[in-house]
């Protein structure tokens, strides 16, 4: 069976009454899961397309909801910080990431409002706590963003009937962003040092060296 037709390794889970049933206190406190990641590869190897449902509860108690036929490829990440996590789809990144790329795609909600869940989420993954502040710093700067959430009813209620791909085409404008050049990325490097882990920040620096 060629790979495509496997459920995407890195991203398959337990089963959803899994989920529930070992859901903690803490997750209850910090967001949860509904569901679990569950996808196919596409023809080219590097998109992967939702063939679960999948839903994320924030802290707040606010759903996201991730529907079927969603394709996502770790985009809406900035590809330069890849360097610390070793990829969107790698371990406990793989849930907020394909939150994350949904939203970025189809933009019904605010461009900051989604980078948070973003943050939101990796802690309920249990990232720690200093990468996941990382990570959100750099898509809140060079991620993408737009200037008003669309407005297409049909894109706001996700359901079986959910068309992703009219609503990522139709989806709202987006807005330039810093572009992550050595000299945007230096000046980002040195914000977050304070922050940020000594190991992390050695990761970015070197990347940083390949970056013209």
């Amino acid at each position: 069976m060629r790979r495509r037709d496997f459920v995407a390794g890195v991203l398959c889970a337990l089963p959803a009454a899994t989920a529930f049933a070992t859901t903690t206190r803490a997750q209850a406190q910090n967001g949860r899961f509904v569901g679990d990641v569950v996808a196919r590869w596409n023809g080219d190897g590097r998109d992967m397309t939702l063939i679960e449902p999948f839903e994320y509860v924030d802290p707040r108690g606010q759903s996201w909801k991730v529907p079927i036929g969603t394709t996502v490829d770790g985009a809406s990440i900035p590809r330069f910080f890849w360097s610390i996590i070793g990829g969107p789809f790698d371990g406990l990144y793989r849930n907020a990431s394909v939150v994350h790329d949904f939203y970025c795609q189809v933009k019904t909600r605010p461009y900051l409002d989604v980078h948070q869940v973003f943050h939101d989420a990796m802690d309920t993954s249990g990232v720690p706590a200093s990468k996941s502040w990382v990570m959100y710093q750099a898509v809140k700067r060079f991620g993408p963003r737009w200037s008003k959430a669309s407005i297409d009813p049909k894109c706001e209620v996700i359901d079986e009937n959910y068309d992703f791909e009219a609503c990522s085409r139709n989806a709202a404008p987006a807005l330039a962003a810093p572009e992550p050049n050595h000299e945007n990325l230096e000046a980002f490097i040195d914000d977050v040092e304070g922050n940020a882990s000594p190991e992390d920040v050695a990761k970015l620096r070197e990347a940083l060296a390949a970056v013209r």
